[in-house]
Formats: C-alpha cells, sequence, structure tokens
C-alpha cells in the first residue's frame, strides 16, 4: 500500500476501502510514494493545476516517474520570479533577484534543456508576475510602468504589449483565464478585468465590504489582495484579502458580483502570492494548506507545514496536492484527499449522539489565571471567557456549565523559550488532564497579556489582543465518538 495512504490509515483509523474509493480513480495514484528533496532554501517552482512537472532550484521533476528527467546547465541565473507551463514543457526565469532591475527573463525547453527564448529586461524594473499561456506564449509583467508584454516562446519574438492603468503590479495581484482571453489584475482601489486580445477593459469586479457583519458601506480596495487567482473553467474569480483585522476569501462570478464571502482562520503572515488555489472542481479551495470546502464554507483539512513555508501547493487534481506537508519537511511529498469519507462526515456531524463535539454539543469552560486576582485580571478573565463561547457558538457549539467537554484557557509558566510562559486553549474530557486537542496562541499576541498578568495589571488592550487571537482560531468543529467518521477538520501532522 502507498505511503501516503498508509499514514492516512495510521493517523485516523478509517478502513483503506473507503479511503481508496475516490482517490483509486486518480491518475496520479501510481505516483503517490514520490519524494523530492526540497529544504526551505529551495527554489520550488509550482505549475497550473495538473501540470506533470515541478522545478527544484535546476532540476525538473516529472511527477508519474518520480525522476529529474532534465537539468538547467550552471552559469544561468534563476532568480526570484518563475513560471511553469500547464504542459510542463517550458521553464521561465527572471535572472535576478527583487532588487535586479533591468534583468532578462530566459526561457527553457524542459525536454532538450536548451535556452528557447529571451525576453529582453526592462531598465529599472523587475518582473514579479509571469505566466505562460497555451503552452507557448509568456505574458510578463513589469513592476513599473503601464505596459504589460507577451512574448511567443517558440519564435523567440514580441507578439505585443498590453497597456494598463497601473504602475506597480505585485506577486499575486495578477491573474489570467485558463482559455487565456482574460486578465484580471488590482490597479490602486479595484480590481479590473480586460480582454488580452485587445486590451479592451471590460468592468471590475464588485469591492468587498471592509466589515460585511456592520452597517457601514466602507469597502476595502484592491491593495488589500494577497492572491487572485480565476476559476478552472474561467467563469468566476478568487482572492485572498489579508490585513485591517481580516483574512477574507472573496470570490466573484462572471458579472463580476460577489458571490462568496468567507472568514479564514489562518495565523497572520502566512498568506502570500501563492497561497490560493482552485480545486479542479470548483467543490472547493486550498488556502495555505487549509482545503476549503464551498458548500459548508468549512475547513475540512488542515496540513501542518514548515513555520516558514512560503511556497505553493500544487493541485495535481480533485484527490491530490503536492507540497511541504509536516513542520519539519524538507522534502516535497503527494497527498490524498479522501473525500468520500470527508463528506461522509459532515453529514453526520450535524447529529449529537455522533458527536464527543459538534454542532449542539454542549461545552463547559475554565478560564485558568495562575490563581490571580485583581479588577483587571477578572475584567480579562470575561473578555477571554466571552470570545471563547462566540468563538465556540460560531460552529453552533452551546456554552453549558458542568458538562464532559470542557475547553480549558491556559496561562503555562515561564520557560527557557517562553519569558513571561504561554498562553494556550485546550479542549478537555471531564476527569483527564490530557487534551484531546491544543492551540498555542503566539507570544506576539499574548506576551503583553502574560506580562501583565505577572504583575497584577492586564491592559484592556492586551486582552482584546488575546480575544482576536482566539476568534481566528480554527477549533475542532466535529469530533466524532466512534472511528466510523473523520474528525473535521482533519488536520495531517
Amino acid at each position: 500500500m502507498i505511503r501516503t495512504i498508509a499514514i492516512a490509515i495510521v493517523l485516523l483509523s478509517f478502513s483503506a476501502h473507503h479511503a481508496l474509493a475516490d482517490i483509486s480513480d486518480s491518475p496520479w495514484m501510481l505516483s503517490a510514494d514520490i519524494t523530492i528533496p526540497a529544504d526551505q532554501k529551495a527554489q520550488v517552482t509550482m505549475g497550473p493545476p495538473g501540470c506533470p512537472v515541478i522545478m527544484v532550484n535546476r532540476e525538473a521533476w516529472h511527477i508519474k516517474s518520480k525522476k529529474v528527467v532534465q537539468t538547467i546547465q550552471e552559469g544561468w541565473e534563476i532568480g526570484d520570479y518563475r513560471c511553469l507551463s500547464a504542459n510542463g514543457k517550458y521553464f521561465a526565469a527572471f535572472e535576478g533577484g527583487r532588487y535586479d532591475r533591468g534583468k532578462d527573463i530566459n526561457v527553457w525547453n524542459l525536454v532538450t534543456g536548451e535556452i528557447v527564448a529571451t525576453l529582453p529586461g526592462k531598465p529599472g524594473s523587475t518582473y514579479p508576475v509571469m505566466k505562460i499561456m497555451y503552452n507557448r506564449y509568456l505574458l510578463a509583467a513589469p513592476n513599473t510602468g503601464k505596459t504589460l508584454t507577451i512574448w511567443d516562446v517558440e519564435q523567440d519574438k514580441k507578439v505585443r504589449d498590453v497597456l494598463v492603468r497601473t504602475e506597480d503590479i505585485e506577486e499575486g495581484q495578477l491573474a489570467v483565464s485558463p482559455d487565456g482571453k482574460y486578465l484580471a489584475l488590482c490597479e490602486g482601489d479595484k480590481v479590473s478585468v480586460l480582454t488580452l486580445a485587445d486590451g479592451r477593459y471590460v468592468g471590475n469586479l464588485a469591492a468587498p465590504l471592509q466589515d460585511p457583519t456592520g452597517s457601514t458601506t466602507w469597502t476595502l480596495g484592491a491593495t488589500g489582495v494577497e492572491d487572485l487567482e480565476f476559476a478552472p473553467d474561467g467563469q468566476e474569480m478568487a482572492a485572498l484579502y489579508s490585513g485591517s483585522g481580516l483574512q477574507r476569501l472573496i470570490v466573484w462570478n462572471g458579472r463580476g458580483q460577489i458571490i462568496e464571502d468567507i472568514p479564514l482562520k489562518i495565523p497572520y503572515g502566512r498568506l502570500n502570492a501563492y497561497s490560493l488555489s482552485w480545486l479542479p472542481d470548483q467543490r472547493g479551495w486550498v488556502v495555505d494548506g487549509n482545503v476549503i470546502d464551498r458548500k459548508t464554507k468549512k475547513t475540512t483539512v488542515q496540513f501542518k507545514r514548515p513555520p516558514n513555508d512560503t511556497d505553493e501547493i500544487a493541485v495535481l487534481d480533485t484527490y491530490f496536492l503536492m507540497g511541504r506537508f509536516g513542520e519539519d519537511a524538507e522534502q516535497i511529498t503527494m497527498i490524498g484527499l479522501p473525500w468520500e469519507e470527508i463528506e461522509r462526515s459532515l453529514g453526520a456531524m450535524d447529529s449529537v449522539e455522533n458527536a464527543i463535539i459538534g454542532p449542539g454539543v454542549k461545552f463547559s469552560l475554565y478560564v485558568y489565571m495562575r490563581g490571580q486576582r485583581s479588577e483587571s485580571i477578572d475584567k480579562a478573565r470575561g473578555v477571554v471567557g466571552d470570545a471563547i463561547v462566540a468563538r465556540m457558538g460560531a460552529d453552533k457549539m452551546i456554552y453549558s456549565p458542568d458538562q464532559e467537554i470542557y475547553i480549558r484557557f491556559n496561562a503555562e509558566p515561564a520557560s527557557a523559550q517562553f519569558q513571561y510562559g504561554q498562553l494556550k486553549l485546550e479542549l478537555l474530557m471531564k476527569g483527564s488532564d490530557e487534551p484531546i486537542w491544543e492551540h498555542a496562541i503566539t507570544y506576539q499576541r499574548s506576551s503583553g497579556f502574560l506580562k501583565g498578568l505577572d504583575e497584577g495589571e492586564i491592559t484592556d488592550s492586551s486582552a482584546r489582543m488575546v480575544a482576536q487571537a482566539i476568534s481566528q482560531v480554527q477549533i475542532p468543529y466535529f469530533r466524532p465518538s466512534t472511528s466510523d467518521f473523520l474528525p473535521l477538520p482533519l488536520v495531517v501532522q
């Protein structure tokens, strides 16, 4: 049995028959034991969904054959900005880094290993965005000026320039539709859409409200967009917004109207220009290792990743992903998504008899503050307790005293690693001190709170910061009482 599925069985204790029910239909199944060495310093380039090749530094790995099929010769600079064609034949790379202006873009044929095209650099510019369309035409967007260039890599000549209305194009803020007909890009306070054939503007996407739950009509500009991607059928668009106390996934239909606005429970600093991918059948999205189900708007699978990993997760098809999986991972591996089991568990979680914790389940609360008492500490205890109740309530769980299941807010003591200690949320069963689940609030968010706890005076701002951190935690929303169903989100270590 392949390593990927074996790991799933060990961690989750569900049957091989169910695990393989959908995954076995994938054309990537026989390649699922691939391992590609790639530490945190490696240059990793993933292609569009289904691309058969991954570039790691100078090596082109063919996924299905699980081996290096081409190596770029030394002497050629492979810089910070790179892309692959959908068929894996062409690899384009800017020669320099973020501050090396005026450098060229080289394109290699990965079958022959030869450079087949060179797009001359633009003085004073880098090229933070590159896309290869129709497996032939390179779209290169400089970070200065208002002109994009389309280059025929087979003829090694310029096809045309495309004029846009922005001089500041950044990574993640430009996307091309899968059929190569439309271009979407961030222009100041809006996301514009134009046709690539003639550069004609066809409209703007509706701007999301800053606070969709409030009464104000203030909207977000396009500067908050971290990543922008067309759907596989080109009829929808999705973007990650980050900043100003929020992280959201916004989805527009073909008329530019917002049809999804999903809050994200992802730590700040994780989102970047390579964080967002659509699943091929548009059943959801992958956002920095979080698989979000479109129907329920919930994170169904969560992959642990290295803390500083900013590389993309490749979507091969509905069932298989490739990336660094595991907090200490120094290799790229493939992991399967057991959709049949996920959907069965989503269907079961609304029945309280199936759940240790889930919608409709009652829980108790214990806020531990090291035995400290003062007016400000008691006030902070109330703020924290309210935040936990609200966060659990968002997943339809109900606070009630003296229940078998409870959430503990734990202020752990100081240690060599944490000067003031550490704040944790823990899910426990009465009679046991072994957490079913736990989450450490980041030191940046908790240090002021802990220092104030030591001094007997917790400021309102420190309490609010911890409460905000609690509101953004991905707390388990379903823990089944039997092994017939998966816990959700399914956390892959």
